[in-house]
């Protein structure tokens, strides 16, 4: 179902060039691989308050202004638009799923948890209420990790550019989208104060 406060995806438009992806891929289970979960952790929760904490600075005007950036590694073309608070929504919505996804692998169970690119896109009316929610979710998150450990499962649960990913490459991806995103936000920011 079509939600008109949520941008379309133009499916003319490229996302991510297929050789980033394949960079990225493997970038992304060497990370894994080498990281701890409380390291990857620590470097989730950084990247995230950071973008949260960037956002305070904005009057709410700023903060719902679209702002057109280049794009730049690990960022898609439809994203290239958004407002701060945009950015926050999709972390926000992002970061819950990915919880959602390493409580159902490392519980073993066949979840069946299907997220899709479009249950993702952000709502073009994202407010300032989207820091505290990030901030809660962040929390959330972080409490989750902890309970569960070394992130260890049989499980794997398919992502849609890097395949089948364990607990602990779910783990990865959520610190690099938080930190990719972290980067959109400053950019923004630049664009905004040199306008």
């Amino acid at each position: 179902m079509s939600d008109p406060q949520r941008p379309q995806r133009d499916p003319a438009r490229p996302g991510i060039p297929w050789h980033e992806r394949r960079i990225a891929d493997v970038a992304l289970r060497l990370y894994a691989s080498l990281h701890s979960p409380a390291a990857i952790l620590e470097s989730f929760r950084h990247d995230a308050l950071r973008a949260g904490m960037l956002a305070r600075g904005l009057s709410e005007t700023q903060g719902r202004t679209p702002v057109r950036i280049a794009r730049f590694p690990g960022i898609e073309s439809s994203s290239r638009n958004w407002s701060v608070y945009m950015t926050l929504d999709h972390l926000v919505m992002v970061n819950t799923a990915i919880m959602v996804l390493l409580h159902a692998i490392c519980s073993d169970h066949n979840h069946g948890a299907e997220i899709g690119l479009e249950d993702v896109e952000p709502h073009r009316d994202a407010g300032p209420d989207r820091i505290p929610a990030l901030e809660a979710a962040v929390e959330r998150y972080s409490d989750l990790v902890e309970r569960l450990g070394p992130l260890r499962s049989r499980e794997r649960h398919p992502h849609p550019w890097f395949g089948q990913l364990s607990a602990r490459q779910w783990h990865a991806v959520a610190a690099i989208h938080n930190r990719t995103h972290r980067i959109q936000i400053e950019r923004i920011l630049r664009r905004l104060q040199s306008s």
